[in-house]
């Protein structure tokens, strides 16, 4: 499912927890591209509460600024993250590839969903599985709010952090879900 194996992911390799997710943000949507972030209940998966977390771009900023991390977000970077911009949190080798894909998810709009492994920590390497998803914080305005749900498992800590990868991921336009 990463680069490794030569083949981006797709949406039939994610974890039946994500789509259960993704099931619920096309609840929200209705018959609308994108859905309101008022509209979306994460409470109604439950078990992935302390795997959310929710960024919205502030054009002021220049940067997307974290305004919700579960427990096990914040467990993945070994720190609370709320409040942070991405840069804070990922750091300026990753940034930029993040900040592309990221406005590809608010500007199309478009899913992302990806694997890889990453040095989350500076203690240890973890397998990451992500879904994320666009949302419009007012009625009639453009997409400027991510949603994302990150499964971390541990692995072992290789030497060096692998690049971040094209292959690692698939985006997939809003319009075709």
């Amino acid at each position: 499912m990463t680069g490794e194996e030569g083949k981006s992911p797709t949406l039939a390799d994610m974890d039946p927890r994500l789509h259960q997710f993704l099931d619920v943000w096309r609840a929200a949507r209705g018959n609308s591209v994108l859905p309101l972030r008022k509209a979306f209940d994460p409470t109604s998966v439950p078990t992935l509460l302390s795997n959310i977390y929710i960024y919205r771009f502030h054009a002021d900023v220049g940067d997307y600024i974290c305004e919700l991390a579960g427990e096990q977000v914040n467990d993945a970077y070994g720190r609370v993250v709320k409040g942070e911009t991405l840069l804070q949190i990922v750091g300026p080798s990753d940034h930029p590839v993040i900040m592309q894909r990221w406005a590809n998810i608010l500007s199309i709009p478009c899913i992302h969903y990806g694997t890889a492994n990453e040095t989350l920590s500076n203690t240890r390497m973890r397998q990451a599985e992500r879904l994320l998803l666009p949302f419009v914080s007012v009625a009639g305005g453009v997409a400027d709010t991510i949603i994302g749900v990150g499964l971390y498992s541990s692995r072992r800590k290789f030497p060096d952090q692998p690049p971040l990868m094209p292959s690692d991921i698939v985006q997939i336009p809003c319009s075709e879900i």
